[in-house]
């Protein structure tokens, strides 16, 4: 594989975006004649190893440090190894506003595939594509195949950055009367969001809500005062909604971000995590979706 920093750029009639190898990371998209949608900071660091910030990383095969018989565990790195690997770009496969990117074990560190599958001896074996579609709308779509002889489960993400105006003047709608896990207080506990939309006072926000399939909730929209516009989220094969802002003490913090840059966004992360992970039998596959439009 090719470990080297390439973007790709993808113009059509109706958006523009920039994808890099590097965690398969689509870094912007912006429908015609708009600003736009994704957000990253103005510097974005590019190193092997290291997440890039912004855009949309890719979390995979485990959540922030993971989950593991009932309780959160400490996997390294950080949020999996998808967001941090080289990726490799399908030439023949992709277009002006279609990218497909894979990554299989044989990409992997042995210590990471012995992680997911909890064995050394028996490390697991898989095959992600990752593909998307920038048009007048954009969707990505990851799916994992277990390759392998015994079953797996991981948990996933699509980490998505929302560029607004200012956080605190963004509602985010749809959620409302979802249970969600509270992780900016001490044991993670389950509250049920008030029958209003999200709002955001400059401190974190970090929620883990149930939401998708049987419970409801695969739609969200970002209502932005600032900007004057509604970015709508859509998902599928995704039982949680992640909604994430590191608020001014914690935003400030971030090495990667110049200070004040917390405030121009929001994550709404599609997502199947902590009890929610999937499991997959052998020959099994699975496909987490997200789609955005603006309005």
């Amino acid at each position: 594989m090719n470990d080297c920093f390439i973007s790709r750029d993808f113009v059509n009639d109706d958006s523009t975006a920039t994808i890099t190898d590097y965690g398969a990371h689509v870094l912007e998209w912006a429908p015609a004649g708009q600003s736009g949608v994704l957000w990253h900071p103005k510097a974005v660091y590019f190193s092997k190893g290291t997440a890039i910030r912004g855009g949309i990383p890719v979390i995979f095969p485990w959540f922030n440090s993971g989950f593991a018989d009932g309780h959160v565990a400490a996997k390294k790195p950080k949020h999996g190894f998808g967001r941090i690997s080289f990726w490799h770009y399908d030439e023949a496969a992709s277009t002006d506003s279609f990218a497909r990117y894979t990554l299989d074990s044989t990409d992997a560190d042995p210590e990471w595939l012995a992680t997911l599958s909890g064995s050394a001896e028996r490390p697991a074996a898989f095959h992600a594509v990752y593909e998307v579609r920038c048009g007048s709308e954009f969707q990505a779509s990851l799916t994992i195949t277990n390759d392998g002889d015994e079953p797996f489960a991981y948990e996933s993400a699509l980490h998505t950055y929302l560029s607004i105006g200012d956080i605190e003047h963004v509602r985010v709608a749809g959620l409302e009367g979802a249970k969600f896990l509270d992780t900016t207080l001490d044991g993670d506990p389950e509250c049920t969001q008030p029958d209003e939309p999200i709002t955001f006072n400059g401190s974190m926000v970090d929620r883990i809500y149930f939401a998708g399939g049987e419970s409801g909730h695969d739609t969200v929209r970002v209502i932005d005062e600032r900007l004057g516009r509604t970015i709508v989220v859509t998902k599928s094969g995704s039982k949680n909604t992640v909604v994430w802002n590191p608020g001014e003490a914690a935003g400030n913090a971030i090495g990667d971000m110049a200070a004040g840059e917390w405030r121009g966004f929001v994550c709404v992360e599609a997502a199947n995590c902590r009890a929610n992970a999937t499991t997959l039998a052998p020959g099994e596959s699975a496909t987490l979706s997200q789609t955005l439009r603006v309005e």
